[in-house]
C-alpha cells in the first residue's frame, strides 16, 4: 500500500486543504524490478490531485469524489483507494480545527 499527503492553499477562498490517498494494488514487479512504469508515478498523482483542487467547488466531499475518480481512471494499478480531503480551520461560526470527509472506493 502506498500513502501520500498533498497539502493545498487556495487562494481564493483562503482556504487551506490537506489530502491524503491511500492506494492498494499489486506492486510487487515494482519491488522487485525497481521499475517506475511498474507501479504510480507520484508526480503524477500529485499533479491529478492539484489539477482537481484548482477546480472551483463548495463542498470537500465534491472535490474528494473528483479526486477518487480521477485516481481510478488514470491508474489501472489501483484495486482499491481511499481519499481524505481536510480543511483546516474551515469558516464557521465554531471553534472547530478542521473538517474532513473521506471516500473509499474499490475497482
Amino acid at each position: 500500500m502506498l500513502t501520500m499527503v498533498v497539502c493545498h492553499q487556495k487562494k481564493k477562498i483562503g482556504g487551506v486543504y490537506k489530502t491524503t490517498l491511500w492506494i492498494e494494488g499489486d506492486f510487487s514487479e515494482s519491488e522487485q524490478k525497481d521499475d517506475l512504469n511498474k507501479t504510480i508515478d507520484y508526480e503524477k498523482v500529485v499533479a491529478l490531485v492539484n489539477h482537481e483542487m484548482k477546480i472551483s467547488s463548495d463542498l470537500i466531499e465534491h472535490i474528494t469524489r473528483r479526486i477518487s475518480d480521477s485516481m481510478i481512471n488514470t491508474f489501472s494499478k489501483i484495486v482499491k483507494l481511499k481519499v481524505r480531503v481536510v480543511k483546516i480551520k474551515p469558516p464557521i461560526k465554531a471553534e472547530v480545527p478542521q473538517v474532513e470527509y473521506v471516500l473509499e472506493k474499490k475497482r
